[in-house]
C-alpha cells in the first residue's frame, strides 16, 4: 500500500543543492552557506540539517542568505520556530547577509522581531542607546556650594 505524502518528493537529477557547510578553521563558527530560491522543502532541510550537525551548546552556527534569492513566506513560521528549538537544544543559530527583500519577507510572515533576535550585527553596525539610567544623582557646581538634583 502506498502512502501519500504532502510535499515529500525524492530529488531529481537536476536539482541543486541549497546549501553548503564551510570548513570550519579553528573554534570558530559553523558556517552554512544557503542558495537559490528556499521554499517548504528546502528549508525544512535546512533545519534538519542544522539539527543534525550542530548538537554541542558551545557551537554557533551561522546561516549566510547572501546568495539567496527568494524564502517562501508561508513556511518562515515553521523554520523559526525549528532554529529557536535548535538554540534551546543545541548550538546557537545566526543568520547573517539578509537582504532587504529577504528581510521584508520575514515582517511579511509576521516574523520580523524574530528575525531581528536572530539576526548576525558586526560590532560597527550595531549601535547601542546611550542614556543615563533614571534616578541617579548629579552634582551641579553653584555658588557657594555644590546642589544634588535627581534626574528622572
Amino acid at each position: 500500500m502506498i502512502t501519500a505524502q504532502g510535499a515529500a518528493r525524492l530529488p531529481f537529477a537536476f536539482d541543486r543543492p541549497v546549501l553548503q557547510w564551510d570548513v570550519r578553521r579553528g573554534a570558530g563558527a559553523l558556517v552554512v552557506r544557503l542558495f537559490g530560491s528556499l521554499g517548504e522543502r528546502e528549508l525544512r532541510q535546512i533545519a534538519e540539517a542544522i539539527s543534525d550537525r550542530g548538537r554541542s551548546p558551545r557551537d554557533l552556527v551561522c546561516l549566510e542568505f547572501e546568495q539567496v534569492t527568494h524564502l517562501d513566506y508561508r513556511a518562515l513560521a515553521e523554520f523559526t520556530r525549528a532554529l529557536a528549538r535548535q538554540g534551546n537544544r543545541g548550538a546557537n543559530v545566526c543568520l547573517a547577509g539578509l537582504s532587504a527583500y529577504l528581510k521584508g519577507l520575514f515582517d511579511v510572515a509576521g516574523l520580523g522581531p524574530t528575525l531581528r533576535r536572530l539576526e548576525w550585527m558586526p560590532v560597527e553596525e550595531a549601535v547601542a542607546p546611550h542614556r543615563e539610567p533614571p534616578g541617579f544623582a548629579s552634582t551641579t557646581m553653584q555658588f557657594p556650594g555644590g546642589r544634588r538634583e535627581i534626574r528622572s
